[in-house]
């Protein structure tokens, strides 16, 4: 048996691997602003304990029947239908929404560009579900005032969006619909979960992301398909 005999002159065998691009640097930038964002609140909260009192009620959504009486907000009550994506409650809370911006962010990301077109559509869409979501959860609660916060409303509108990317309408069912019913389920189960989960909110957030993609595709999108 013989053995290739390697080529001194910069043959196969001397050829430099590709190099490979920083995963920061792949990013797109409105997601890696927002990420930032995120993670920088929650680092200042745990240094500055009178922002985090401040951001936290500011920001934390309250959801309650029509009617009933809330706190007054500093910021108002307009202002928490934003301000909620940077409430998480525990490492594993913000890890988990962080891993599904960074997932379904990026490939919605890449579709509507770079630039400042398409950076602002992203972040238009990222706090337009964060608001349906809400506005669903607000809608539709029963029940005592529960308090809400996380970015979850957000991101699952971009499991929507990134399904619409991969695949259209088609896509967008598959990554959507699934998600709708095992929200579904969480709350027809909600009782025996370890901890309280704002179902109606991610439903309101997938459900905001099917209708505005097309449309924010369409008017910010850098590229055409």
């Amino acid at each position: 048996m013989s053995v290739p005999q390697r080529d001194e002159s910069g043959g196969a065998w001397n050829a430099a691997p590709p190099p490979k691009a920083p995963v920061f640097n792949a990013m797109p930038p409105a997601v890696l602003v927002i990420a930032l964002s995120i993670v920088g609140v929650s680092l200042a909260g745990q240094v500055l304990p009178e922002f985090q009192r401040g951001m936290f009620e500011a920001g934390v959504f309250i959801a309650a029947e029509r009617g009933a009486r809330l706190p007054a907000q500093p910021l108002g009550p307009v202002a928490p239908l934003l301000l909620h994506v940077y409430i998480h409650f525990g490492l594993a809370h913000i890890a988990i929404n962080l891993a599904v911006l960074v997932g379904a962010g990026r490939a919605v990301g890449e579709r509507l560009g770079s630039g400042l077109l398409g950076s602002a559509g992203f972040v238009f869409l990222f706090f337009a579900c964060a608001v349906t979501g809400a506005a669903a959860a607000a809608f539709f609660h029963q029940g005592p005032p529960v308090q809400m916060g996380g970015a979850s409303t957000a991101v699952s509108g971009l499991i929507a969006a990134a399904g619409w990317v991969r695949g259209g309408w088609r896509g967008m069912a598959q990554l959507a619909l699934p998600w709708i019913a095992i929200n579904i389920v969480i709350g027809l189960v909600g009782d025996l979960m370890p901890i309280p989960i704002s179902w109606l909110g991610h439903i309101g957030g997938t459900l905001g992301g099917m209708i505005l993609t097309p449309l924010v595709i369409a008017v910010f999108a850098e590229t055409e398909d």
